[in-house]
């Protein structure tokens, strides 16, 4: 008379691969845990007059600057980013069209500049969970026109954000007096 029963093999093979997969998924969680702490809040208590150049935002010929610049806890009170003239450090203007953001942290904010620094856009984020956003404007006697945006970004957009805007390593141009910490 044959037998019925499982052999000890066809039993513990679903174990085996329960193991597996419990494992693997442990580590895959692991190598992910990085990329979710580089996506916290970017934070920046500001001077009364301290405007602060974003991730890449010094024009190629150095007479543009992209500055960030709040007031309150954190920066969150009359948050702008806006247009400044490198070379006198005058303010020309906040680009109003940037309203809705998640962070005031400078090195949240990224610029690509065109070669002739007449063309930037800028990415930032408004959530965490939504798509990052997107606007170019076309810079020329000091003053910024919309070309297109704010929408959500390319794919080629976002991953130069993530290459080179989200490190935290500021430009080091400062506008006007750091508020004392």
């Amino acid at each position: 008379m044959a037998t019925l029963l499982p052999s000890a093999a066809q039993c513990t093979a679903p174990l085996v691969q329960y193991v597996r997969n419990t494992v693997l998924f442990l580590l895959l969680c692991t190598l992910a845990l990085p990329a979710t702490v580089a996506l916290a809040t970017s934070n920046y208590e500001y001077g009364a007059d301290e405007y602060v150049t974003i991730e890449k935002g010094l024009s190629p010929d150095h007479k543009y600057a992209i500055t960030a610049h709040g007031g309150g806890d954190m920066g969150y009170d009359h948050f702008h980013i806006y247009l400044h003239d490198a070379a006198t450090g005058k303010k020309l203007g906040p680009l109003e069209e940037i309203g809705e953001f998640l962070d005031t942290g400078p090195d949240a904010y990224c610029a690509q500049w065109s070669k002739d620094s007449q063309q930037v856009t800028i990415v930032w984020r408004i959530d965490r969970h939504e798509p990052l956003k997107a606007i170019s404007y076309h810079i020329a006697n000091g003053r910024a026109s919309v070309l297109k945006g704010p929408g959500d970004a390319t794919k080629e957009q976002t991953a130069y954000w993530g290459k080179q805007c989200s490190k935290g390593e500021s430009t080091g141009k400062v506008f006007g007096t750091a508020k004392k910490q």
